[in-house]
């Protein structure tokens, strides 16, 4: 009976040990783990630190650079009304001037249609097309 509680004493010490230098291990991990986050972190600070007076002035060339799109957008509006004014004053001007090239050019055939029926004989046999 001593023999079993012996053998019983040394697996339970052995099952033991094993744990004890599993947490030993899982410990050494943690602590580079740590170790290692730690580090990032500094650095990660570190370069924030640096880079700050830089990230303000990038925030200010962002901010000067929304004011002069905003600029730009209401020129290029103008000008697009403009351009549509502009197009519009065109095609107006465009149609009176066909319209008064067109009455120019009535009145002139009106005229040489008179010319030529007035100086037709009347023995001739002359097709005379007449223009409206």
């Amino acid at each position: 009976m001593i023999w079993i509680a012996i053998a019983l004493q040394l697996i339970l010490s052995a099952g033991l040990l094993w744990a004890a230098w599993q947490v030993w291990m899982l410990k050494k991990a943690l602590t580079a783990t740590v170790k290692t986050v730690d580090g990032w972190t500094e650095a990660c600070q570190s370069g924030l630190q640096v880079s700050s007076p830089s990230l303000e002035v990038a925030r200010g060339g962002v901010g000067s650079l929304r004011e002069q799109y905003q600029k730009l957008q209401m020129q290029l509006e103008r000008i697009r009304k403009l351009l549509s004014m502009l197009g519009r004053g065109v095609s107006f001007l465009g149609s009176r001037w066909q319209k008064s090239s067109k009455g120019a050019s009535n009145s002139l055939n009106n005229k040489s249609s008179h010319r030529s029926s007035g100086s037709k004989s009347s023995g001739s046999k002359h097709n005379v097309k007449r223009r409206r």
